[in-house]
C-alpha cells in the first residue's frame, strides 16, 4: 500500500512539474501561454514540440515519467482492490485493471504527434479496461460495506464513460474534441485518484476467527 501511494505521489509531482514547464498552446488558441487546466489535455504535454511550436522537451520527459509512475501505481493497485472486494486474485477485474495500467505506458510512449491512430487505440484500450474492471469490482465492494469507495467508483465510471464517449464522437464524427473534454479529463483523473486512495487506506479484510460452539467447555490444559 505504501509503495503504491508513493508512485501516485510521484505522478502528482511529475505531472505538475510538466504542466509548469509547458510553453503554451491549446487546440483552440495556439498562441495562449503556459498550460491551461481547462483547455489542455494531459497528452498535450507528451510531444517534444508544444502546440505553439516551441520546444517542449522538458515537459515531454517529465510527463512520460509521470505516466510511467501512474502505470506502476495502477498495476499495483488492482490486486489490492480485488482483495478488498474479496474477489479471488487472478480474476478478470484484477487482470483487466492491470492491463489498463500497462496500456497507459503505450499512451505515454506513442503521443498523437507520432501516431494518432495508435495513440487513440491505446487511450481507449487503457481507459476501457479500467472502466470494466471497476464496474466488476463495485458490486463486490458494496457487499463488503465500502460505501464511500462505491460512491467514488460510480463517479469515476460516470465521468470516464462521458469523456470516452465524447472522445470517440469527436474523433469519428466532428473531427475534434469538445471544448469541455480537457477539463473533464482532469476531473476524471481527480476522481480516480480519490477512489484509489480511499481503497488503499482501507485495510484489507482479515479472515474471521473460527467460532467456538456455545456448548463447548473451556479446556483445562
Amino acid at each position: 500500500m505504501r509503495a503504491t501511494t508513493l508512485w501516485l505521489f510521484a505522478f502528482g509531482v511529475l505531472i505538475t512539474a510538466a504542466a509548469l514547464s509547458y510553453p503554451g498552446g491549446t487546440w483552440e488558441s495556439r498562441a495562449s501561454p503556459g498550460y491551461s487546466f481547462w483547455h489542455n489535455f494531459w497528452c498535450d504535454l507528451l510531444p517534444t514540440v508544444a502546440i505553439n511550436r516551441q520546444d517542449n522537451l522538458r515537459a515531454s520527459v517529465l510527463s512520460r515519467l509521470a505516466f510511467g509512475c501512474f502505470a506502476v501505481a495502477l498495476y499495483r493497485f488492482w490486486p489490492h482492490a480485488a482483495a478488498l472486494a474479496r474477489v479471488r486474485p487472478g480474476r478478470s477485474a484484477e487482470r483487466l485493471g492491470q492491463t489498463g495500467g500497462l496500456g497507459l505506458l503505450t499512451v505515454a510512449l506513442v503521443p498523437s504527434s507520432t501516431s494518432e491512430l495508435v495513440h487513440a487505440i491505446a487511450v481507449l484500450a487503457s481507459a476501457g479496461c479500467a472502466v470494466v474492471a471497476a464496474a466488476i469490482l463495485l458490486p463486490a465492494l458494496a457487499r463488503a460495506g465500502e460505501r464511500l469507495g462505491v460512491a467514488l467508483g460510480i463517479a469515476v465510471l460516470a465521468a470516464a464513460v462521458i469523456c470516452l464517449g465524447q472522445y470517440v464522437y469527436g474523433g469519428l464524427v466532428t473531427g475534434r474534441p469538445a471544448t469541455w473534454l480537457a477539463g473533464g479529463q482532469k476531473i476524471t483523473t481527480a476522481l480516480l485518484l480519490a477512489f484509489m486512495l480511499r481503497l488503499l487506506f482501507r485495510p484489507r479484510p482479515h479472515a474471521l476467527p473460527e467460532r467456538v460452539p456455545a456448548h463447548a467447555e473451556p479446556s483445562l490444559h
